[in-house]
């Protein structure tokens, strides 16, 4: 499941929990899309909590077909611990070519400052 954090032209920003589904794909889908051509350099901004991949895990070859990029992320920040880390960058690194950083739960705000935006959304955590 995901929540759009931010979405403005250029800056898009999700946290993301749990598992990615098929649904949750599809709804992705457009938002970067949309994102990805609404600005000269397009940023995206991905917090994880508790994310443990896709489900099912065909819907990962699902996207590298899929989403054929003719724009890219000019900063992908990736927020979450090693093991969450470790499940999306595979994916990020093949899809996009963008200037990727990842940073610890606890760093969310030096994410963000990175990702090109002063403040972070004050939003529950669930």
């Amino acid at each position: 499941m995901y929540k759009v954090l931010l979405n403005q032209p250029g800056r898009l920003a999700l946290r993301v929990a749990d598992f990615i589904t098929v649904d949750d794909y599809y709804e992705l889908r457009p938002l970067l899309d949309t994102t990805l051509h609404s600005a000269g350099e397009p940023r995206l901004y991905w917090e994880m909590e508790y994310f443990r991949g896709w489900q099912p895990d065909e819907l990962w070859r699902d996207l590298q077909f899929d989403l054929t990029v003719t724009a890219d992320f000019a900063r992908i920040a990736l927020v979450g611990t090693p093991d969450n880390v470790s499940l999306i960058t595979p994916v990020m690194q093949t899809i996009f070519r963008a200037e990727m950083r990842t940073f610890p739960p606890d760093q969310k705000e030096a994410a963000w400052q990175w990702f090109g935006d002063s403040e972070l959304p004050r939003l529950p955590t669930k």
